[in-house]
Order: C-alpha cells, then structure tokens, then sequence
C-alpha cells in the first residue's frame, strides 16, 4: 500500500510539474495576442515611426510578466557560467553573424550599406531602439517560450517550434503568400537554432548572443536588401541562416573540446 501511495504520488507531482510550463506557455501567448493586437494602436498615437522601432517587438517581453504573476509556473532558471564562457559564446555569436552577413551579400551581389533603405535617421537612435526591440523579442521567446518549453520537449525541438512560429507570426509578410512566409518561418528557425546552438548561462548571459545574432540577422537584412525588397523571405536569406547555423555549431564543438575536463 505504502508503494502505491508514493507512486501515485509521484505520478502527481510529475503530471503537475508539467501542466505548470504549459499554463505559462498558454498564459503568455495570450498576453501577447492581446500585446501585439494594441502594440500598433499605440505607436499610431503616439506617433513613434515603425522604422525607427516596431512597438510589437516588445510584446514578447510585456507578456512575460506572466512569470512574475504566477512564478511557480516557471522551471527553475537556467545556472551562471563563467564570464569567460560568456564571451567566447558571444564572439562564436560575432561570426556566425559575419558568416551570415558574408553568404547574403554573395548571394544577392550587393554590399552592406549603412545607407539603405531599412535604416532610420538618426542611425545611433535606430542602433539603440532596435536593440531594445530585439531584447524584447528574446526576452520573450527565449527566456520564457525556450525555457519552459524545455520541460516538455528537447532543446533542439522547442527551439525550432518557437522559431518556425515565430516566423509565421510575422502578419507583414502574409501578403506574399504561402511559400515566402514558409521561407521566413524556416529562416527564422534556423536562427533560433543558431541562437540555442550557442548561448549558455543564466537569463541575462543567455541574452547576450542571442541578442548579437537577431540583430546581426536584422541589420544585416536591412544593409542589403533594395528598395520594397522583402530579402528575408528569399531563398539566400534562407541559405545564410544555415551557413550561420554550421558555423554556430562548430563553434560550440571548439567550445566543448577547449573546457573539456
């Protein structure tokens, strides 16, 4: 009887333990239906200019208050590392954004500009407001979507669910059709993958190179498309994003070999 009584409680603990990541993650997208839905509303009335900053990149991280509302939904976090592994992920981040950038321009032809089309005035406030925008955006996806994911799936596959949805979420390019948008989804994957290939670390470590990649990728894209050209729904964009993701991880292995006890 004792054994039956302390394995279904140990049944119950383990149900409970994963509905908890699922009510967070239930919770939190719908936070940021509602978020994304007034974000727009919001920057017309105020009349933020969308190419300076997008206020809907800072709904994943609005929505993530969720975590503080009910903390007990949330896996416990991620451990510190060191700060040396911290770097030598966030450098692994610089060259992968290098490699990525180093693919598309010789894929398209063109040369990175600072004068492009995507880039507001002034540059150093568009700098500041896109990396602001991007750290929401990771806050949310990765910090709250990956690691309460992780609970229910592998890494790796939570990784490229968040990044196939957040690609497809992408309302600007649904206009293109079906194929674009799919492109976008399976870009947006690959550098999810990328971005969880190489951070380690707790919350913020983890941000990072996560935040180096998104707006590496993001300025990248913006440098070297033309005029009205969704570049990132193409197919080199897409071949980049695997470049980048081979070179994301052998770096890691290099990582791993270098601190290998």
């Amino acid at each position: 009887m004792q054994t039956r009584t302390g394995d279904a409680t140990s049944t119950s603990a383990s149900t409970e333990s994963r509905s908890r990541p699922v009510l967070l993650l239930a919770a939190w997208v719908l936070a940021l239906i509602v978020l994304a839905a007034l974000a727009p509303r919001l920057q017309h009335a105020l009349g933020v200019p969308f190419e300076l900053l997008s206020f809907v990149m800072l709904a994943p991280a609005l929505a993530s208050f969720v975590v503080v509302v009910r903390p007990k939904w949330m896996p416990s976090w991620w451990a510190r590392v060191s700060s040396g592994r911290v770097f030598a992920v966030s450098a692994g981040a610089a060259v992968a954004v290098i490699m990525f950038v180093a693919t598309l321009s010789i894929l398209t032809g063109h040369l990175p500009s600072w004068n492009a089309l995507g880039f507001a005035s002034p540059l150093w406030l568009f700098l500041i407001l896109q990396t602001v925008g991007v750290l929401g955006e990771e806050i949310g996806w990765r910090g709250v979507v990956q690691r309460a994911g992780e609970q229910l799936a592998r890494p790796a596959v939570v990784s490229v669910i968040a990044g196939l949805l957040f690609g497809a979420t992408h309302l600007g390019y649904w206009s293109l059709g079906f194929l674009p948008v799919l492109t976008f989804a399976v870009t947006a994957a690959l550098m999810s993958l990328t971005i969880t290939t190489l951070f380690e670390g707790n919350l913020w470590q983890r941000m990072i190179p996560a935040v180096i990649i998104h707006l590496g990728v993001n300025l990248s894209v913006a440098s070297l498309a033309e005029a009205d050209e969704p570049l990132a729904t193409t197919l080199p964009a897409l071949a980049a994003a695997a470049v980048m993701l081979v070179s994301a991880v052998v770096t890691k292995v290099m990582i791993r070999r270098r601190h290998k006890p």
